[in-house]
């Protein structure tokens, strides 16, 4: 395996990647692309191609704030799954960052993919918080690759207040999405 990451911006690839990022995730649980491209401009946000001998496998999209990267998007294309892409990335990743939290979709019986996902992550590093938000209507959990790092109200929102110095790209955010994060059980 020869894993490349490549910025968005960089890449040929671009059609590639917003097909995949739309089939790997729910209207409900996406930032309008065009926003992701535009937040990508900024020094704290990582937007990469992820290529295996020149062939796009995936993406990967992360906000860096503070000591931690929030992992907003990791995506294979469907027709690279089950092939150990994404265990890499992430290993490639907890090397890089000190400190790495996402959000999955909160577990559910009659969501059999959710649990498959939970699964995925916690082998590959990550650990649970018992820490659980909403989000556009959706239930999250929050994962973290320091079981004892104490994720607060504060460090959420900033996961979306890091993404843009914009002041019309921060108004949009909080209209789309719940930026004053509350804790569930």
């Amino acid at each position: 395996m020869n894993l490349r990451y490549v910025d968005y911006f960089a890449s040929n690839e671009k059609k590639d990647i917003r097909k995949i990022y739309v089939n790997s995730f729910p209207k409900n649980e996406r930032f309008p692309f065009w926003m992701l491209k535009h937040c990508s401009k900024e020094e704290n946000v990582l937007f990469n191609i992820i290529l295996n001998d020149n062939k796009v496998i995936g993406m990967e999209y992360l906000v860096n704030y503070e000591n931690i990267a929030y992992l907003m998007y990791l995506a294979i294309d469907k027709e690279q799954r089950k092939k150990g892409y994404g265990s890499i990335i992430l290993k490639e990743l907890i090397k890089k960052y000190e400190i790495i939290i996402l959000s999955i979709e909160r577990p559910r019986k009659d969501l059999k993919d959710s649990k498959k996902r939970k699964d995925f992550y916690l082998k590959n590093g990550f650990s649970e918080t018992n820490k659980f938000i909403v989000d556009n209507g959706v239930e999250y959990e929050i994962l973290c690759t320091n079981k004892d790092y104490n994720i607060t109200k504060e460090i959420l929102e900033n996961r979306y207040n890091k993404m843009s110095n914009s002041t019309i790209i921060n108004y949009l955010i909080k209209k789309m999405f719940n930026i004053n994060t509350q804790f569930i059980k």
